[in-house]
């Protein structure tokens, strides 16, 4: 006997409304562990949403240009060229293992470079670490924006364009390149090594004036990475750990009196950065 049309609605209407509950029923399954993967910070990076890499990267962006290479640059700072120990030994790069140590090491020997190249002293021993940590991580785009020359003889906001470009150029290349993670913990190096040069007690600085300047600019990358970090902390988990080593620099850098009295201390959280 053949079956009624109503009845054959009415066990199609069933069919569909069980799939559609294991349809609904698979979605929240999902939700659910994307939720728990966001919580326990193992989330893909591919799924960092527009909006926040575009404010991170924002962020990044408006940090306030440090003084140090102008200064450098014109002679209102001076270091002693056979003291520059608060760099981090090149020899490192080869010892390092995590992914975090890399780009931490990799933000640290970008700050040096630059610092060498005002100070026309040599940069082949860190560019090859550069050369091998970028490649360790896959970021040799990295390389090709190091490589283009600063500029010489030129005006303090010349060359703070320069190296905010420089900045702007990497972090909007690795967010491109969803590895927003690596860009954040570059720039936290980098604030630790300049950290590191605030306290070397062979540092000469012409004024109070510069500083305070250097000592602001400082104390505001470091608050604007404390937020970025408070954003991205639950997609990427070793950056809590970069948070809690670069955070005291704050109050450690707010003078350069403070500085150099905290000299040891900062030398050792640019350390743990790359333990």
């Amino acid at each position: 006997m053949k079956k009624s049309i109503l009845s054959m609605l009415a066990i199609a209407a069933i069919a569909f409304g069980m799939a559609s509950c294991n349809g609904a029923k698979k979605a929240n399954e999902a939700q659910t562990t994307e939720d728990s993967a966001v919580v326990a910070g193992n989330v893909p990076k591919d799924l960092l949403t527009v909006e926040l890499k575009q404010e991170t990267t924002k962020l990044l962006e408006d940090m306030p240009s440090s003084d140090i290479p102008y200064r450098l640059s014109t002679g209102d700072i001076k270091i002693a060229i056979g003291n520059i120990k608060y760099m981090l030994p090149v020899s490192k790069a080869a010892e390092l293992t995590t992914p975090a140590q890399k780009s931490r090491a990799l933000g640290i020997y970008i700050a040096d470079i630059n610092i060498q190249k005002v100070m026309k002293q040599p940069t082949t021993e860190l560019e090859s670490a550069i050369s091998k940590l970028a490649a360790d991580l896959n970021v040799t785009s990295v390389l090709d924006i190091l490589k283009e020359p600063m500029p010489v003889k030129t005006t303090k906001d010349e060359l703070n364009t320069f190296m905010k470009n420089q900045e702007k150029k990497i972090v909007d290349k690795l967010a491109e390149e969803n590895k927003m993670d690596v860009a954040v913990e570059i720039m936290g190096g980098a604030a630790a090594e300049n950290a590191c040069l605030l306290a070397n007690p062979s540092l000469v600085i012409k004024g109070d004036a510069t500083s305070a300047g250097l000592s602001d600019n400082m104390v505001k990358r470091i608050d604007i990475l404390g937020q970025v970090i408070s954003d991205l902390s639950n997609y990427y988990p070793d950056l809590k750990q970069l948070s809690e080593t670069i955070i005291p620099l704050k109050e450690k850098v707010a003078t350069i009196q403070a500085a150099r009295a905290a000299n040891a201390d900062i030398m050792a959280i640019r350390d743990a950065l790359v333990k």
